[in-house]
């Protein structure tokens, strides 16, 4: 993987599946860091140094669509993992700036190996 140091910022506005995911990642041998809002995320991804970014916000992909694109703006390297529900209506457009979309109910199984697989080819 590259960068040595596996910093995975994991933004989500539900805390419950916010310090599961952590956990979890954790498990896998990830240093975690979580921020609990877009907004917080976006400021906590400017100050520390984040080798992937997990983004979990509820809701129809527009607030995780405008956060997204905030985060590729500042960096444009730095991989973006984008959870989404099955059953949530998206906005056009809402996962464009994502570099995987990952459905929720895989997550489990699916997101150490994407993560992974992103930092593996940066």
């Amino acid at each position: 993987m590259s960068k040595g140091k596996n910093v995975v910022l994991c933004i989500g506005n539900d805390f419950v599946n916010l310090n599961l995911r952590c956990s979890l990642l954790r498990e896998y041998g990830w240093n975690v860091l979580s921020s609990g809002s877009g907004h917080e995320g976006v400021i906590r991804f400017g100050q520390e140094q984040v080798d992937a970014v997990v983004l979990d916000l509820r809701g129809d992909g527009s607030e995780s669509a405008l956060i997204a694109s905030e985060l590729k703006r500042q960096c444009l390297a730095v991989p973006v993992i984008m959870l989404v529900a099955a059953r949530e209506a998206l906005v056009p457009g809402a996962t464009e700036q994502a570099d995987a979309v990952l459905l929720k109910a895989s997550e489990s199984r699916e997101l150490h190996k994407t993560l992974k697989s992103l930092l593996t080819v940066c």
